[in-house]
């Protein structure tokens, strides 16, 4: 841009009658002219900056005639017709090293909140089988783990736990039961003797037997985990889980029963399943959700992809309450939050991310909600 056609723009701007595209172009200029190479600042930087000078010159030099003649030696005619140049000139100068420095402290005070982060978590488990041995699943190597009773328990190399049967000493004995625990930060995968796949997810318990004997096929969970139920119409499976019963055919479907959770949430995806408190049943349909709060089931339809977020790697949020998220970053990524104004009303958000990224990726999306700020200090979130 010449320097005749920004006086031109200048003057026009300060007497209110640039167009909106001459105020894009004065824009353009004060950011990529004014604050271009000379100064190491980035593209993000220079949008801010350039905001404030505007907004600064807005202020100091528009209809209230503060940019009047002050000075006796610019008295003349042209002097007076220069000096809004001059004037808009000097201040940007000013304004500019003012506003850097500040730009710069604000993006150093940002960037040092994060300075320490947090991993996301990983497949890690103890399993506690029915004779009372407690196995590290974490730190045990790949293959046969045990073998009780004609039941071969192994560790794969995606790292699955499979118990499965050797059918030429299917055992008669009655049912012993396992316990496979994920940590706070932890998820494992387990396939169980009967072919039914179950994941869990972080600070779960699922109880099991090495295989199913009699009507049924049951199981206890406290947590949260998905299950693909293997067909079997002559042995329905069931879940124990809090105060209710899931009785199932063969189907796929998430439970969230946390007990820091105010409900127990039961997504099915495919098949049905009958939900049973020992006060009321309820038969829910692929795509619906039963909320169960004391004794009384609500159902209604959701998007399952939601209920099964963490389990294809993902969190994903659709005008979720922030307190709802920080509890599953808790149980993810071993931390605490810690909310310093608990007065302060948390909004609502929409958003994915993955579950690998580090914590900070996550914070600093929910921070531009503009209505939070975090800290991390160990294991230890302070919500601002």
């Amino acid at each position: 841009m010449k320097n005749r056609h920004i006086r031109t723009l200048l003057k026009k701007y300060l007497d209110g009658k640039t167009s909106a595209k001459e105020n894009y172009l004065l824009d353009s200029f004060i950011e990529d002219q004014l604050l271009s190479n000379s100064w190491d600042i980035s593209a993000e930087e220079k949008k801010i900056l350039g905001a404030d000078l505007k907004n600064k010159i807005d202020q100091k030099l528009s209809v209230d005639g503060s940019y009047s003649l002050k000075n006796k030696n610019l008295s003349n005619e042209k002097g007076r017709k220069l000096w809004p140049i001059i004037a808009v000139a000097a201040m940007i100068t000013i304004i500019s090293l003012t506003a850097l420095y500040f730009i710069r402290i604000r993006k150093q005070e940002s960037e040092a909140k994060f300075t320490t982060d947090i991993k996301p978590g990983k497949n890690q488990a103890l399993l506690t089988l029915a004779d009372g041995r407690k196995i590290n699943l974490s730190t045990s190597i790949n293959g046969e783990l045990a073998n009780v009773d004609g039941i071969s328990v192994k560790k794969t190399e995606h790292g699955e736990l499979v118990f499965s049967i050797a059918k030429s000493i299917y055992s008669k004995k009655p049912n012993q039961r396992n316990m496979l625990e994920t940590p706070l930060g932890g998820q494992y995968k387990v396939n169980l003797a009967d072919g039914t796949q179950v994941w869990l997810n972080a600070g779960t318990t699922l109880k099991f037997p090495n295989q199913f004997n009699g009507s049924r096929r049951t199981v206890e969970l406290d947590g949260e985990a998905y299950f693909e139920v293997a067909k079997d119409h002559a042995h329905p499976f069931w879940v124990k889980s809090g105060s209710q019963n899931v009785e199932v055919l063969g189907t796929h479907f998430n439970i969230n029963n946390y007990r820091n959770e105010p409900h127990i949430k039961t997504t099915l995806l495919e098949g049905s399943i009958k939900l049973d408190n020992g006060y009321i049943q309820k038969l829910i349909e692929p795509g619906e959700q039963a909320t169960l709060t004391g004794n009384a089931f609500e159902v209604k339809s959701v998007d399952p992809a939601l209920a099964v977020d963490w389990k294809n790697g993902e969190f994903r949020f659709k005008n979720e309450n922030l307190k709802s998220i920080f509890r599953k970053l808790s149980r993810w990524y071993d931390v605490d939050f810690i909310i310093e104004n608990r007065s302060t009303q948390l909004p609502n958000f929409t958003g994915s991310v993955s579950r690998f990224d580090q914590i900070s990726v996550i914070l600093k999306m929910l921070e531009e909600t503009g209505n939070v700020k975090f800290h991390i200090n160990g294991k230890v979130i302070t919500v601002k």
